[in-house]
């Protein structure tokens, strides 16, 4: 099928501008002299389509709107073509399937600049970008068409349309963390390194295979299986504190892991599968680990590591947890492709700060997102080793003391233009500056301007200095900031 689109690829680039020398043909009729008959917007292509963009990520450069060079190598910001692809199509659906696809690059998605690309498509144009690129690079991205060619008698039996009372008497979500996560599908807990995330994962673990509230969320109790493969040394440790800290022997119905598994193996899959009960709940600490060799930037790599985490998903009838790190733009959320997120029926996010840790509902299935929760590790000394050393382990506990601190800001702008001025504070090596406390640390506002600026990728760049200086405005304003003068140069820090 390469083959085929790679000479149909051919002919079209022999296509001149004397081919459509026709201003009064419709649009579509252009797109039809000019490359023959298009595929029909049918459900089949409709599928056919979207699950080769599953394969392309939205989140590239512009470009130009060609998927290859003028030697026929693929070039990297090849957004614009994807569009201009689908354009061409000339389906009614064509344009929502676009936007669907560009929206899943939430930090950098616009509608004033899709609207602006979709409307620079020229279906006149003497060389168009055509729909046969697009699935030549999703097939080299690992991509595999599904629609078949051959007719097939319709079964009739098959699809049932239902009304609204057959759809108020479909069952309600199951949750297993109510509010947060269900209790079927493929979910995600991820921040940066040191934030706390396994501790606070382990928590969540024993919550549910207790069937405790956690964090005022009620739990519906379940056999849970940790997967641990990272910091395997320590786990004992964290399982010691955690029962010093409840009084408790940790859970029954909280199991561990602690061979070596890969979720891209198709045979540890079965092997894991096969000793945990239906309906369980697994957490797998860490993706990277459970996948070393795979590249988590490569959308094949990660379709492999999700495709193996699905099938351990469906395999249990129950929810597999990834805990996964951010990148080193903690701004831009989980590590990897774009893939992984979207894919996703829930999403805990961990943050640290200076002054706090937090985890955030990211992604939740029929759920609201948004909603923080402050927590902290509480240290236990649980003994001492052969040369004396003390040995020491944490327990998560809530941070009452943060419920009564000022509130991020809603706006999804606002909240990047924080995140980005407090990961630049927490780097920053400049202290007590503009009679702030000694030990505080401080960013000049030309820095946090700079800060800012890099998220603001969709914004006309002429504009971006003024945008980041209005946003530092307001979030000082908010109370999200404070600042100071020292002789001429103007300092910001956090609140403590």
């Amino acid at each position: 099928m390469l083959a085929r689109m790679n000479a149909e690829l051919s002919s079209l680039n022999t296509l001149s501008a004397s081919a459509v020398q026709t201003s009064h043909v419709q649009p579509n009729q252009i797109l039809k002299n000019m490359l023959g008959n298009l595929p029909s917007e049918t459900p089949a292509e409709i599928t056919k389509l979207k699950s080769a963009l599953a394969f392309l990520s939205p989140d590239v450069d512009r470009g130009v709107g060609s998927f290859y060079d003028g030697s026929g190598q693929p070039v990297s910001d090849y957004w614009l073509a994807g569009v201009w692809a689908i354009a061409g199509l000339g389906w009614s659906c064509g344009k929502e399937v676009a936007r669907d696809w560009s929206k899943q690059c939430t930090k950098r998605y616009d509608d004033v600049g899709f609207e602006k690309a979709w409307g620079d498509f020229k279906p006149d144009h003497p060389n168009p970008v055509g729909i046969g690129s697009l699935y030549k690079r999703a097939m080299q991205a690992g991509w595999q068409s599904q629609v078949s060619t051959t007719p097939c008698a319709p079964n009739t039996s098959r699809y049932k349309l239902l009304g609204s009372t057959h759809m108020q008497a479909l069952p309600p979500l199951v949750w297993r963390v109510k509010g947060v996560l269900p209790a079927e599908g493929l979910a995600a807990l991820y921040g940066p390194s040191a934030s706390g995330k396994s501790f606070l994962a382990l928590d969540m673990a024993a919550a549910i295979a207790q069937g405790s509230t956690w964090f005022g969320c009620r739990t519906h109790a379940t056999t849970v299986v940790y997967v641990a493969l990272e910091g395997e040394g320590g786990f004992k440790n964290r399982v010691t504190a955690w029962e010093r800290e409840h009084a408790l022997p940790i859970p029954s119905a909280l199991n561990f892991v602690m061979q070596p598994f890969k979720i891209n193996d198709p045979q540890d899959v079965v092997d894991l599968a096969s000793a945990v009960p239906k309906g369980s709940v697994i957490f797998v600490d860490t993706l990277n680990r459970s996948a070393p060799m795979a590249d988590e930037n490569s959308s094949s790599d990660m379709g492999k590591i999700l495709e193996g985490a699905k099938r351990l998903q469906i395999a249990i009838s129950g929810l597999v947890v990834l805990i996964h790190h951010t990148g080193k733009d903690v701004g831009k959320g989980l590590r990897g492709h774009s893939s992984l997120f979207a894919a996703l029926d829930g999403a805990i996010q961990v943050e640290r700060s200076v002054v706090a840790r937090s985890w955030g509902i990211a992604k939740a299935k029929d759920g609201e997102d948004g909603t923080k929760f402050s927590f902290k590790l509480k240290p236990h000394v649980l003994g001492h080793d052969a040369d004396g050393d003390e040995i020491s382990s944490c327990t998560v506990e809530r941070d009452c003391a943060q419920i009564f601190q000022l509130a991020d800001p809603k706006g999804s702008v606002q909240k990047a233009a924080l995140r980005a001025t407090r990961s630049a504070i927490n780097i920053s090596t400049e202290m007590g500056r503009a009679n702030s406390s000694v030990q505080t640390k401080c960013l000049s506002t030309e820095d946090a301007v700079t800060a800012i600026i890099d998220t603001l990728a969709s914004v006309r760049q002429n504009q971006r200095s003024n945008r980041a200086r209005s946003l530092l405005q307001g979030l000082l304003a908010g109370g999200h900031l404070l600042s100071g003068l020292e002789g001429e140069d103007g300092w910001v820090w956090l609140p403590s």
